[in-house]
């Protein structure tokens, strides 16, 4: 049945509490219903972790209430024994997937974003400044376009490099992490993963007359950097509408390592959202938001920005996006018992600065290019439409999600100007100067891509779940001919447009051995399209190359769950092996060498394990703790693939006071000796275990009612000050180790925070 056919018959629920007599009436009906379909099982879209009997997952979830620890101590200890479930995002209900809840990103507090995927397992972080950087999730970078970015559902694509930048923990709810592939369901790039941030939503009823709900205020500071943050926000809901505007900034300097400050790590941002939300009748909720971010930052080291001072400085001056997102959930009683719809703009405008220094022996410099590249755009326009299906035909039940999803990214060439300047070897004296005045120095692109897919989960009995879903992609690059050098525009006439396709497909399985044990297993494959640069930049000495093919990539996962009331417990083991993977090849052109060209010669094998667990050992001790191993290999040179931490992981204890006046959380966060590497492309790291201490002190009730909810958050991270560096920091191999080649972690860094909502 078509979508709009299926809106056209649906009815609208409506029960609405508190809102009159026959809503009332509705509401006790929708009750009365949901107990009866308690008795059976109806999946849920919310993925791995949700591996129930059919008692326990009724078609519209209600909100989950934890009775582990009594009181209001959920606040301290999040969820008791069990790891929290992603909401926002759909996953396949054999996805292994890890959500970093509000509560404990609050009592960290951390910088950035790039903190808070740190404790996810399988992914591990290369920094490259204060709050700069990219992710490894199972085994690939961000900055390659293989784990990407998801805003509130919706693609955040335009900025590989620097889009974790973009985010402020106090304007974040949540952020959900689907490890492995995710092609079926969020298409193109999606081999290894994805991230999904969950930006804050207003609270309260918007039934009744319009009333301020609540807000907060917030102030932060780090000793390492000498950082300050800042975060307000206020709330209201009345008149079926209800808002959320939100403040943030963040100030650091360049941060302290036990070997010194790391220089050019520096940052200052400055960011604002508005949420505005309507919901006519229950069950149907309109979302309009916008939000606008810009930062100035430095590049210490890692990617674009090493070996770092004195040779190379890097800064993103200034790093701005403007994001405009339009959504609409609602709920029917026809074919569709689902449907979620969005559509979305965003807009990138960055300024990269960068001084690039040929130093000599007598360590003069001798040449300085100082360079600066306007990236406009890209605008991408996108949207995401899903609807779900429950079903049944007397054998078991189950679900279907019937899905398409779009975007449309215009990025127009660059902008660039220099100055190159000349030094005498032995005096230093200025010899020659030379500038290139502002000019666009590359053509307009475009890349569209419009995908549809299906997801089908059932279970024929309480012990068994089967899942078997497909998609199918296609995308449309071009680009302009302008600007494009006479030695490579032979490659781009008659190629400057091209069309490609790429199907993909999922099977798995749950099966409950025992009532708290469950068995997971899946294969599944992946794709990545190749980006507009890849298929058309070039270079006096680059060549483009409009025929690449996607990479692809099939993954193979095994994993159990043990869950208790108390407990959770997760393991997965999994393998993947991809092909026609994308590197830069000596090829000759028109008779010529010394050119290069992206080339699908490259083949890979990564396989690990991944450990997530959480125990609430008593009502006030709770206990937690990530492990993940993982081994990579480029089939295609017979050498490991770098900067893979082989062994890394968590380990952690809460305890919280019975009256909820405090906890106090202390972690070590370590990795293990990586030697396995290739010597042209990194260096080893050494292991290292760094010890970490938080403290939350509720002041209202340690001091007075007054207060109210007033938090005093504070913390010691790296205790014993130790010089360390993550395994999957990029180094450039050509300059010898320094305190930027590779980037070392932050000395021991004091914490406090000071928070008030109401």
């Amino acid at each position: 049945m078509p979508l709009f056919v299926a809106l056209q018959q649906g009815r609208p629920r409506r029960s609405v509490p508190r809102l009159g007599r026959e809503k009332r009436a509705a509401a006790l009906r929708m009750s009365a219903s949901l107990i009866a379909l308690s008795s059976g099982l109806v999946l849920s879209t919310t993925g791995y972790a949700q591996t129930r009997g059919p008692a326990e997952e009724p078609l519209v979830q209600l909100p989950t209430v934890n009775v582990t620890g009594g009181g209001n101590r959920d606040s301290l200890l999040p969820r008791g024994g069990q790891l929290p479930r992603p909401e926002t995002i759909q996953t396949q209900i054999t996805q292994s997937a890890t959500v970093v809840e509000r509560a404990e990103i609050e009592q960290t507090s951390p910088t950035g974003l790039l903190d808070i995927l740190a404790t996810v397992p399988g992914i591990s972080v290369a920094r490259a400044g204060g709050i700069g950087g990219q992710i490894y999730l199972r085994g690939f970078s961000s900055n390659n376009f293989r784990s990407p970015l998801y805003v509130d559902g919706n693609r955040f694509r335009g900025r590989n490099t620097l889009q974790l930048n973009y985010f402020a923990p106090g304007e974040i709810e949540r952020v959900e992490v689907i490890r492995g592939p995710a092609s079926l369901l969020y298409g193109s790039e999606a081999l290894t993963g994805l991230v999904n941030i969950v930006t804050r939503t207003p609270r309260g009823d918007p039934g009744g007359p319009f009333r301020m709900t609540g807000g907060g205020v917030s102030s932060g500071f780090g000793s390492a950097a000498k950082s300050l943050t800042t975060d307000g926000w206020i709330e209201g809901a009345g008149g079926g509408f209800d808002f959320l505007g939100s403040l943030n900034g963040r100030w650091g300097n360049d941060y302290e390592t036990p070997l010194g400050k790391a220089p050019n790590s520096d940052y200052r941002s400055l960011g604002g959202s508005f949420k505005l939300g309507y919901t006519p009748v229950a069950g149907h909720r309109f979302e309009l938001s916008a939000r606008r971010y810009t930062e100035v930052d430095g590049r210490a080291g890692g990617v674009g920005g090493a070996p770092g001072a004195p040779y190379v400085n890097v800064r993103q001056s200034p790093n701005e996006v403007t994001m405009g997102r339009f959504s609409y959930t609602g709920e029917f009683d026809g074919l569709f018992k689902k449907v979620e719809a969005s559509i979305y703009a965003n807009y990138y405008d960055t300024q990269l600065k960068t001084i690039n220094n040929t130093i000599n022996a007598r360590g003069i410099t001798t040449r300085r290019v100082e360079s600066t590249s306007q990236v406009i755009g890209p605008l991408v326009i996108g949207g995401r439409v899903v609807g779900t299906i429950p079903w049944s035909f007397g054998l078991g039940e189950g679900k279907t999600l019937v899905g398409a999803d779009a975007f449309k990214e215009d990025r127009p060439g660059s902008k660039g100007w220099s100055a190159t300047s000349n030094f005498n070897a032995t005096t230093a004296a200025l010899t020659s100067r030379v500038v290139a005045n502002r000019a666009k120095n590359g053509p307009d692109t475009t890349q569209t891509n419009a995908g549809v897919f299906m997801l089908h989960e059932w279970t024929p009995v309480q012990q068994l779940t089967l899942s078997a879903g497909a998609r199918y992609d296609w995308f449309r690059t071009t680009s302009g001919l302008e600007l494009v050098p006479a030695s490579v525009l032979p490659a781009f006439i008659g190629n400057n447009e091209t069309t490609s396709s790429a199907p993909t497909g999922s099977a798995g399985a749950v099966l409950r051995v025992l009532p708290n044990v469950d068995l997971l297993a899946n294969v599944g494959t992946s794709f990545r399209q190749p980006t507009n640069s890849e298929l058309y930049a070039f270079s006096a000495t680059t060549i483009p190359n409009p025929s690449l093919k996607p990479e692809k990539g099939v993954t193979v996962e095994g994993g159990v769950r043990f869950h208790t009331g108390a407990a959770e417990l997760k393991v997965t083991a999994f393998k993947s092996n991809y092909q026609n993977f994308l590197q830069s090849t000596a090829v000759r052109f028109n008779g010529l060498s010394g050119f290069t060209q992206s080339q699908n010669i490259g083949k890979a094998e990564v396989r690990g394990v991944e450990v997530e667990g959480r125990w609430q050992a008593t009502d006030t001790i709770n206990l937690f703790g990530t492990l993940a191993y993982l081994r990579g290999d480029n089939e295609t040179t017979n050498q490991p693939l770098p900067f893979l931490a082989p062994w890394r992981g968590r380990v952690g204890v809460q305890y919280a006071a019975p009256d909820a006046s405090y906890s106090v959380k202390a972690v070590v966060d370590w990795a293990a000796r990586k030697t396995r590497i290739v010597p042209a492309q990194e260096f080893e790291t050494a292991a290292y275990a760094i010890p970490k201490i938080y403290a939350t002190l509720h002041l209202g009730k340690l001091i007075s009612p007054s207060l109210g909810d007033t938090k005093l958050i504070i913390g010691v991270e790296n205790i014993f000050d130790r010089t360390y560096r993550d395994a999957s920091t990029f180094v450039n191999t050509a300059y010898a180790q320094s305190l930027t080649n590779p980037l070392v972690e932050a000395g021991r860094n004091y914490t406090l925070k000071l928070q008030h909502t109401f």
